[in-house]
C-alpha cells in the first residue's frame, strides 16, 4: 500500500467515526456494556490463540501470558462494566445562594475520536487495556498496534473486528511511517505506550492541534536494598520482578543500588536464585535481532568477573541468559540508558545523602522500589525522589492491582489509567448549570446598576 493509499485508508476511518460519533452512538450505557461483554466473549474464545501469538511474537511462558496479558484483561472489562454506571455518574455541587434555585453537577464526557498507540512488550494487554477504557467512556477509537509483534498484531485485527463494527474500532496496521501518517491527522485524544524518545515526538505533534494526550513512558526504576532489608527476599523478589518478560517492561527494577555493607550477601543471595530458579529455561526471548544487539553493547567491555550470568545465550533465537552485572560504577551506560532486557546491574551507596543524591541526578521513574525495614527510611526515599509510583518490600504489584491508578511522571510519563481511572482518562469534565425561572433578578446583571454595587460590597465579602 502506497502512502497515499494509507493516508486515504486513515482518513476514510476517522470521516467514519467522527460521523458515527456526532449521531451519539457511541453514548447510550447499555451499548457500552454490550461490546464491552462481546470482547470479554471473545477474549474468552481466544485464550488459546492469545497464549500462542505470545509465544511466537516473545516466546512468552504460558503463566505469564495468562497472567499479564489474558486475566488482567479480563478482570479489568469486568470491573469496568461492573462500576462504569457510578464511576460516570454526574456528580452534584452546591451553587451559591444567590443563584437558586439552582442545580450544578459535573458531568464525564467522551473526548469524540481517540488514537491509541500500543508497543511490543505487552502487545494485547497494553493495546486492549486502553480501548476498553475508551469504549466505556464512550469514545470511538483508532488502534495502532506494534509492527515488531506481528503475530499478535494479526490476532488484534481478526479479533477486534469479530467484536467491533469499524466505525467504532478500526485497527491501522503498519511501521513508523503509518504511526506518522496517524499523527498528521487531527484526533481529539491521543493514549501512547512505548519509548520516551517517541514520547516526545508524539507530545510534540499532539502540541501542535493543542490535542490532549496520556503517554506512558519508561524510564530507569531504581530498586533501592538498604542494610535492614531481608536480604533472601529483596533477592527473589527482584529477580522476579526483573526477568518477567524477560525484563523488558517499563516499570521493571532497572537496577539494585545497595548499601555497601549488605552488597556482598545481596548478589550471593541472587547468585543461589539464579541457580536455583531455570529462567534461562523459562524465559520470554528479546523480541528482535536489533533489541538483542543493543543489549548487547551494555556487555562490551566487562570482565567475566564481573558478569553473573544463569544460562546460555542464542543469538538466532533472540534468548539472552538472565544476568547480574557487579563492580560497575554510577557513570557506566547500564546506569545511564533503560536497560529493558533481562540484565541487572548493582550498583552500592555508602549513606543516605550520596544515595538520594545519585537518585536525584535520574530522571524521574514509573516506579521506585525499596527493600528495607525502616519505616523512616522509606519515607525520606519516597520523599526524595518523584516517581509514578512506590513499592516497598517487592517489585511490580503496584501495576498488578486495577484499583490503582498506572502511570509516570516527569519523562516516564503523563497521565494515569487502569480500571476507574482509565475511564477518567479518555473523558472530560464538563460543568453543567441549570436555573429555574425564579430567583434573584439582579443575578441577571445588566445595566442599569443604581445602587447595586455598594449593596454588593456591603453584604458579599
Amino acid at each position: 500500500m502506497t502512502v497515499e493509499q494509507t493516508q486515504q485508508q486513515i482518513r476514510g476511518a476517522l470521516s467514519r467515526q467522527r460521523q458515527y460519533f456526532s449521531e451519539g452512538n457511541t453514548l447510550d450505557f447499555a451499548i457500552r456494556e454490550r461490546y464491552l461483554s462481546d470482547l470479554e466473549r471473545a477474549l474468552m474464545a481466544h485464550k488459546g490463540v492469545i497464549l500462542n501469538v505470545l509465544q511466537t511474537d516473545l516466546n512468552k511462558p504460558a503463566v505469564e501470558a495468562f497472567l499479564a496479558e489474558y486475566y488482567f484483561l479480563l478482570q479489568e472489562i469486568r470491573l469496568v462494566k461492573k462500576s462504569l454506571k457510578k464511576w460516570l455518574k454526574p456528580k452534584k455541587v452546591s451553587s451559591p445562594i444567590y443563584f437558586q434555585p439552582c442545580r450544578s453537577e459535573i458531568c464525564s464526557e467522551p473526548y469524540g475520536v481517540v488514537l491509541v498507540v500500543a508497543p511490543w512488550n505487552y502487545p494485547i494487554q497494553l493495546a486492549l487495556a486502553p480501548l476498553v477504557s475508551a469504549i466505556a467512556a464512550g469514545n470511538t477509537v483508532v488502534l495502532k498496534p506494534s509492527e515488531l509483534a506481528t503475530a499478535s498484531e494479526e490476532l488484534l485485527v481478526k479479533l477486534l473486528a469479530s467484536v467491533f463494527p469499524p466505525e467504532l474500532v478500526h485497527v491501522q496496521t503498519g511501521g513508523v511511517d503509518v504511526s506518522a501518517a496517524l499523527l498528521a491527522e487531527n484526533f481529539d485524544f491521543i493514549f501512547f505506550t512505548g519509548s520516551t524518545e517517541v514520547g516526545k515526538i508524539v507530545a510534540a505533534k499532539a502540541a501542535e492541534s493543542l490535542t490532549p494526550c496520556v503517554l506512558e513512558l519508561g524510564g530507569k526504576c531504581p530498586c533501592v536494598v538498604d542494610s535492614t532489608a531481608d536480604i533472601k527476599l529483596a533477592a527473589g523478589r527482584i529477580l522476579a520482578g526483573k526477568f518477567f518478560n524477560g525484563g523488558q517492561t517499563c516499570f521493571a527494577p532497572d537496577f539494585v543500588v545497595v548499601h555497601e555493607s549488605v552488597k556482598d550477601a545481596l548478589v550471593s543471595a541472587m547468585q543461589c536464585e539464579l541457580e536455583k530458579v531455570p529462567w534461562h529455561l523459562e524465559m520470554a526471548h528479546v523480541i528482535n535481532d536489533r533489541h538483542y544487539q543493543r543489549l548487547s553493547k551494555f556487555l562490551e567491555g566487562l570482565s567475566d568477573e564481573q558478569i553473573v550470568c544463569s544460562g546460555e545465550d542464542d543469538r538466532s533465537a533472540c534468548k539472552m541468559a538472565p544476568r547480574l552485572v557487579i563492580g560497575i560504577d554510577w557513570d557506566h551506560c547500564l546506569l545511564k540508558e533503560e536497560v529493558f532486557g533481562p540484565i541487572l546491574p548493582v550498583v552500592s551507596y555508602r549513606c543516605e545523602s550520596d544515595l538520594i543524591e545519585k537518585l536525584r541526578e535520574l530522571t524521574d521513574p514509573l516506579a521506585l522500589y525499596l527493600f528495607s525495614e525502616s519505616k523512616v527510611f522509606c519515607q525520606k526515599i519516597q520523599q526524595s525522589k518523584r516517581s509514578g509510583a512506590v513499592c516497598i518490600n517487592d517489585t511490580m504489584k503496584q501495576s498488578s492491582n486495577i484499583e490503582l491508578p498506572f502511570g509516570g511522571v516527569g519523562e516516564s510519563g503523563n497521565g494515569r489509567y487502569r480500571g476507574k481511572f482509565g475511564v477518567r482518562a479518555f473523558s472530560y469534565e464538563r460543568a453543567v448549570v441549570r436555573r429555574g425561572k425564579l430567583g434573584a433578578r439582579w443575578m441577571d446583571l445588566k445595566p442599569p446598576y443604581g445602587e447595586l454595587f455598594p449593596w454588593l460590597e456591603r453584604f458579599m465579602r
